[in-house]
């Protein structure tokens, strides 16, 4: 009979070990890339970074919170990420300036070339201000 116990009691730690394992205790489950879409909200910044022969202007989701994002090409574990290159976007919204609050929708993918400025992207399918936000504190 102790012995039985001993089995169930291993069976339910490897299982919730299991269940756990795509989570980051606190932050829930790791976000995966394409082809999943996921909203994230954060703050726009428009940075400059030099190139060999011009500047490239590029928009940058500060997000509000740290997310984990799960890529198994580069990790089996869940990376942080606290900003995204936003590609895909060919104009923004005229009241999306630097630094407005916006809720994004798309699809993650890590970066692949020398030209993406952070470590995943994100292709934006929808980018809308958060005017709840807008002028108002974190």
């Amino acid at each position: 009979m102790r012995n039985v116990h001993h089995r169930l009691w291993r069976l339910i730690i490897i299982g919730a070990c299991m269940a756990a394992s795509g989570c980051v205790h606190g932050y829930g489950a790791c976000l995966f890339t394409q082809p999943v879409k996921h909203t994230l909200t954060g703050r726009v910044a428009f940075r400059d970074y030099p190139t060999e022969h011009s500047v490239d202007h590029v928009p940058i989701l500060v997000l509000d919170k740290t997310a984990y994002v799960y890529s198994p090409a580069l990790s089996f574990q869940c990376q942080p990420v606290n900003e995204l290159q936003l590609v895909g976007v060919s104009e923004f919204p005229q009241n999306v300036v630097d630094n407005s609050h916006v809720s994004v929708q798309g699809k993650l993918f890590p970066a692949a070339s020398d030209s993406d400025r952070t470590p995943y992207l994100m292709n934006v399918l929808t980018l809308l201000p958060d005017n709840q936000r807008a002028g108002g504190t974190k």
